[in-house]
């Protein structure tokens, strides 16, 4: 006898256009704060176990001023770049400034200046290791760079190891860039984002690590409202995607009465407060904003890092 197939629809009993609130895949969010990385926060991080994970003092809070110091210079001297963040419309300038020898990778693909991208990483490595000769030194002394001390902690602690990515051509990519924020910032609440955009999941992920060096001074920021905020975001499916796009929307281009959803839809936020040399690493697929603020500086240090099961992490 002849058997008719059966086929089974993955949208049987699904409402695209009501869906369930968005809220209902919001979950209460975990903050571990620690002294230094181990290797079994990073897993609860990777796995989603967790939300957020805070090494207060990851870098020495006073060295971590001297950065600082020489960031806040270059900002004076206009040796800044904007961060142009990619939206619907195209790059769209942002509340965050970088100084290096290059640009952002999605940045300088769009520019078409990949060459320069490469070159400038490798001069960029070379003289972020060094103390600038204007602190009054007579010879170059070396210094290790908080970026490096990431790597150099992932790979030691995670089992895999953890290097630099590399691009087809075998050619290292930056190991990240400062983000410099000046008051007053056009966003007040923070500009809600994701730096990806696909369904969760424990093999594999995007994630940052964030190692903060100066910060403005209470009286110019709502300290209630922390420095960074992350939503416990917990979509697993493309389908879900699809179902809440009127909202998730918002997460892609910079407008106002969309990002005024976005924090109505998802509710309140992990609120996270951070001082100068802790590092903060988060999944970057999730929700997330820097803190807006009326006066002074912000400066941190970013690196994504890219997590695949068996596999060494890519910085």
């Amino acid at each position: 006898m002849r058997r008719t197939p059966i086929f089974h629809n993955i949208f049987k009993n699904l409402s695209m256009a009501n869906p369930p609130p968005i809220s209902s895949h919001v979950k209460s969010p975990i903050l571990v704060k620690k002294s230094k990385l181990e290797q079994s926060d990073l897993k609860k991080l990777f796995h989603h176990e967790i939300t957020a994970l805070q090494i207060k003092s990851f870098y020495p809070p006073l060295h971590a001023s001297i950065i600082a110091k020489e960031l806040n210079q270059k900002a004076k001297e206009g040796m800044m770049d904007n961060w142009r963040v990619g939206t619907e419309r195209g790059l769209e300038a942002s509340d965050v400034w970088t100084e290096g020898e290059y640009v952002p990778y999605n940045v300088a693909v769009a520019m078409n200046r990949e060459k320069e991208y490469f070159d400038g990483v490798e001069k960029d490595f070379r003289n972020r290791r060094m103390v600038p000769e204007s602190e009054g030194n007579a010879d170059s002394q070396p210094r290790l760079w908080p970026l490096d001390l990431l790597r150099l902690e992932l790979d030691e602690v995670w089992m895999d190891g953890a290097g630099l990515a590399r691009s087809k051509n075998k050619r290292a990519q930056g190991g990240g860039l400062p983000r410099i924020m000046i008051g007053p910032t056009r966003w007040k609440q923070g500009f809600i984002h994701a730096d990806q955009f696909s369904p969760l999941r424990t093999t594999e992920g995007l994630f940052s690590g964030n190692i903060y060096l100066q910060l403005p001074d209470s009286s110019s920021r709502d300290t209630e409202s922390g420095d960074l905020q992350i939503w416990n975001l917990e979509i697993s499916s493309q389908v879900d995607w699809y179902r809440y796009q009127s909202v998730l929307k918002g997460l892609t281009t910079q407008d106002a009465e969309l990002q005024m959803k976005l924090r109505k839809e998802l509710g309140d936020p992990l609120k996270i407060h951070v001082e100068a040399g802790d590092l903060v690493m988060l999944c970057v697929q999730k929700p997330h904003c820097a803190v807006g603020f009326m006066n002074g500086t912000r400066i941190s240090l970013q690196a994504f890092v890219q997590y695949r099961t068996n596999e060494r992490l890519l910085v």
